[in-house]
């Protein structure tokens, strides 16, 4: 089973400093709410049911689709936030959502 290059990256990255790769430690670990977490995970659920057939070989379950799309957000938010990238907002990129969790407040 191979991984998705955005799981690879967090893991090289952050994968050391990270205690676990559960929702709520990656939520207080990059200072991205549950809420955004949770929608993002929820959009990867949603377009692997809808796009079983399109899946690439290898991609188990929907689970491992949603964490990938997840891993990629919390990647683009960490990107942003160093200035290395503007948002995306292009379908399918979850711009909305980097967006909110980039917000200063």
């Amino acid at each position: 089973m191979r991984k998705s290059k955005f799981t690879t990256r967090l893991e090289k990255e952050y994968g050391d400093k990270l205690k676990s790769k559960s929702k709520t430690n990656l939520s207080k670990f990059f200072k991205i709410s549950m809420g955004i977490l949770n929608d993002v995970y929820d959009r990867g659920v949603g377009a692997y049911r809808t796009n079983r057939s399109s899946v690439r070989k290898g991609v188990s379950g929907e689970d491992m689709w949603a964490r990938a799309r997840m891993n990629k957000l919390i990647l683009n938010v960490m990107d942003v936030r160093a200035g290395k990238k503007k948002i995306n907002n292009k379908p399918g990129q979850d711009g909305d959502l980097v967006e909110r969790a980039t917000k200063r407040k």
